[in-house]
C-alpha cells in the first residue's frame, strides 16, 4: 500500500514529549510513514535529541520556521505528492498540524484523515484558568459554572463582562478561533485519536464524534531504555521529577511536605534527595529557598530524552504531578507523556493527581502511590517511604499494555485498516 502521511509541527531531532511520542507510536507499525515536520524551531522543546531513525519512518523536513507559513508548505507539499498518499495522519499540538489536515481534505475530499489530539485546543483548562482568553466575569467561563444566582443576574456583572469583551476582542477572537478549529477538525476527520477516556468525555460530547474516536495511550519503547548493571547504591533514597511545571502544575504541595519533614524530623537532608528536570515557575523555585529545603532538593538541568530515561531507571522513587483543575471540570483530563516512559522504567511512582481522571485510574492499577495535593498526606506518604521503608509493587503485566508494541497494534487494527 501507499504510505501514510503524516503532519507533526514535533519529531525527532527535536526533542519534545511530542515528537517523542509521535515517533515510538508509528515506530512498530506495520505501515509506512513519511512525516512531515520541521527541524529549525526548538519552543516548546529540550534542544535536539539523538534518537535512532525507524526503517518504516521518512522525515521531510519544511523549509519554514514560523507555523503560519509551515501550514501552507505542508498542504502544498501534499498537493505535489497527492499520488503518494490515501491517508494523512496530523498531530497536535500545535493546532496548525489539524489546520493543514482541514485545508487538504477539503481541497482533497476522498483522503482518508486521521486528526490525534495531545491536548484540547478549543477549552483547553489550563488556558481557562490562566485568563486571557475568556472574561472571568462571563457566564461561558467554566469557572463560573457554580456561581450563585446573585452573581448570575448581577448587572455589575454583565457591565464588567461587555467591557472585559470590548477591550480584549483579540483574545475573543483567537478563543473563536481555536473553538472552531477543533470542532470542524473533529467534524471532517474520518478517525479521532485520543491519549485517554477523559479527555475523550471532555472533548467528544455527541455520538457522532465519539464514533470515530480511538484510544491510543502514550507508550513507552523498551528497546530504549539503557541496559543497567547492578543498582548503583546512592547514600539517600532518589526521588526524581522529570518535565515542565508551572503555576497550575505545581510542586508546592510536595515542597511544603519535604519542609514538614524535615522541621519535625532534622535527618531529611541525609536520607532523601529530590531531584527536578526540568523547567520550575518562579514560585516553585522561590519556595526551595523561602522553605530552606535546598539540602534536600535540587534542580538540574533539562536532560536529552535518552539520558531522561537513563535518569529514570537509576531512580528509587520516580514522582508525578498533575496539575490541579478542579476549578473547570471536577477530572483530570490530561495524561502526560512522560507518564508512560515512568511506567516503562518500572520504578515505584509517588503520584499527586486529582482523585478522579483517567491517569489516576491507570496509576493505581500499575500500583503507583496516589496522593492527593494535601501538604499532610503527601508529608505522611513520605514518611512511610522514608523511615519506614514503604515500597510498593509495580504490576509489569499491566505497565506492559503500554509498550510502543501495543498501542503500534491498536493504531494499526482500529485506525488505519479501516480507512484501506
Amino acid at each position: 500500500m501507499k504510505r501514510i502521511l503524516v503532519i507533526s509541527w514535533f519529531y525527532p531531532p527535536i526533542n519534545s514529549s511530542e515528537a517523542m511520542l509521535t515517533a515510538k507510536l508509528l515506530k512498530y507499525s506495520r505501515y509506512r510513514y513519511d512525516v512531515f515536520t520541521q527541524g529549525r524551531s526548538e519552543s516548546w522543546s529540550f534542544g535536539r535529541s539523538d534518537l535512532p531513525g525507524c526503517e518504516n519512518q521518512r522525515r521531510i523536513e519544511a523549509q519554514s520556521s514560523e507555523p503560519g507559513p509551515w501550514t501552507d508548505e505542508a498542504v502544498r507539499y501534499f498537493s505535489a505528492h497527492r499520488e503518494e498518499y490515501d491517508i494523512i495522519m496530523t498531530r497536535s499540538m500545535p493546532p496548525e498540524c489539524h489546520l493543514a489536515g482541514l485545508r487538504i481534505k477539503k481541497r482533497y475530499p476522498e483522503v482518508r484523515w486521521i486528526a490525534s489530539f495531545g491536548d484540547p485546543i478549543g477549552r483547553n483548562p489550563y488556558e481557562i484558568i490562566g485568563g486571557g482568553l475568556w472574561s472571568p466575569y462571563s457566564m461561558n467561563n467554566p469557572i463560573n459554572q457554580n456561581r450563585r444566582l446573585l452573581f448570575r443576574l448581577s448587572p455589575m456583572r454583565l457591565t464588567r463582562d461587555l467591557l472585559w469583551t470590548l477591550r480584549h476582542f483579540r483574545a475573543v477572537h483567537r478563543r473563536r478561533k481555536q473553538s472552531a478549529l477543533e470542532a470542524n477538525t473533529m467534524r471532517h476527520a474520518d478517525r479521532l485519536i485520543f491519549n485517554n477516556t477523559s479527555q475523550l468525555r471532555y472533548m467528544a460530547d455527541c455520538s457522532a464524534f465519539r464514533s470515530k474516536a480511538v484510544i491510543i495511550r502514550h507508550s513507552y519503547d523498551p528497546a530504549l531504555y539503557p541496559k543497567l548493571g547492578p543498582e548503583r547504591a546512592y547514600r539517600r533514597l532518589r526521588f526524581v521529577f522529570l518535565g515542565q511545571l508551572n503555576a497550575i502544575r505545581t510542586a508546592q504541595p510536595l515542597l511544603q511536605a519535604v519542609h514538614a519533614l524535615k522541621e519535625s524530623l532534622g535527618d531529611l537532608p541525609e536520607r532523601a534527595e529530590f531531584l527536578f528536570f526540568g523547567e520550575l515557575p518562579d514560585a516553585d523555585l522561590a519556595a526551595i529557598l523561602r522553605l530552606e529545603i535546598g539540602d534536600a532538593v535540587h534542580v538540574c538541568k533539562p536532560v536529552s530524552y535518552e539520558q531522561s530515561l537513563a535518569v529514570m531507571s537509576a531512580a528509587d522513587w520516580l514522582v508525578h504531578i498533575d496539575g490541579n483543575i478542579s476549578a473547570v471540570t471536577d477530572e483530570n483530563i490530561f495524561f502526560a507523556g512522560k507518564l508512560a516512559d515512568y511506567f516503562g522504567a518500572g520504578k515505584p511512582i509517588l503520584a499527586m493527581t486529582m482523585a478522579r481522571g483517567d491517569a489516576a485510574d491507570c496509576l493505581r492499577r500499575a500500583g503507583a502511590m496516589v496522593l492527593s495535593y494535601s501538604v499532610n498526606e503527601i508529608r505522611q506518604a513520605l514518611f512511610q517511604i522514608i523511615y519506614r521503608g514503604l515500597q510498593p509493587r509495580m504490576d509489569e503485566d499491566y505497565l506492559r499494555g503500554f509498550s510502543a508494541q501495543q498501542t503500534a497494534a491498536i493504531l494499526d487494527e482500529k485506525v488505519v485498516k479501516p480507512l484501506l
